[in-house]
């Protein structure tokens, strides 16, 4: 099943009272994205904490074209990007750090 998901980046938005930059996070592109579950392989060369704390998206756009961007919003949650992985010719893989509540 396809999700909606907005790419976000961080950009700089002004300064506080003592002179450090202050930073939000602005859309630069909504797209979609499907669920990816980990294979054996990589659960193997991983380790148990990065496929308990990870979970792994593909999405449309060829990696050439995916933007620079920190956070993906899927599902109504924000979550960082820890990795961009290739699938040319046709698809880009995104692993969100995501916890289970």
């Amino acid at each position: 099943m396809w999700k909606e998901c907005y790419l976000l980046e961080r950009k700089k938005t002004g300064t506080d009272a003592l002179g450090n930059d202050t930073y939000d996070f602005q859309e630069v592109m909504m797209t979609a994205c499907r669920f990816s579950p980990w294979t054996n392989d990589q659960i193997a060369l991983e380790g148990r904490d990065v496929t308990t704390n990870e979970q792994q998206y593909v999405v449309p756009i060829p990696y050439f074209a995916f933007p620079s961007c920190q956070k993906a919003e899927i599902d109504g949650m924000r979550r960082e990007i820890t990795q961009v992985i290739d699938l040319s010719p046709r698809y880009t893989m995104i692993r969100v750090r995501s916890y289970k509540e």
